[in-house]
């Protein structure tokens, strides 16, 4: 159950902005630079990829090998890590909130975030 309701969760999370997002862009009425805008579309796809991998360890479901999945993993991991030295998005959050909210923010991503790559983890074995 708790797979289930994660996965509903980060799905509610990632795709329901997506249209209000874009709308923002095309409008003009987000400010924010375009590298960030670049880098929230990036990872959106990225993570829709990890997606389907929780769709299928949540339903018993393959899709694609298991090495294309440790390969997702390994990069999901990399980059999330490493948006904490280099992120256009984290360096507009930080100019935006401070850097002690950003962080915070960061922090609570990467938690409501675990499970999608725990489950790509169990997925991928």
């Amino acid at each position: 159950m708790f797979w289930q309701i994660t996965f509903w969760l980060l799905c509610a999370i990632f795709v329901l902005p997506v249209p209000f997002k874009i709308a923002g862009y095309l409008s003009g009425k987000d400010p924010s630079p375009l590298s960030v805008k670049v880098e929230e579309m990036a990872n959106l796809a990225f993570t829709a990829i990890g997606l389907v991998a929780f769709y299928g360890f949540i339903s018993d479901q393959s899709y694609f090998s298991p090495l294309f999945w440790q390969i997702w993993l390994v990069i999901a991991l990399i980059w999330s890590i490493s948006s904490f030295f280099w992120s256009p998005k984290l360096t507009y959050a930080a100019e935006l909130f401070g850097k002690h909210r950003m962080y915070l923010l960061a922090s609570i991503s990467i938690t409501l975030y675990s499970p999608l790559l725990l489950a790509v983890y169990f997925y991928a074995c």
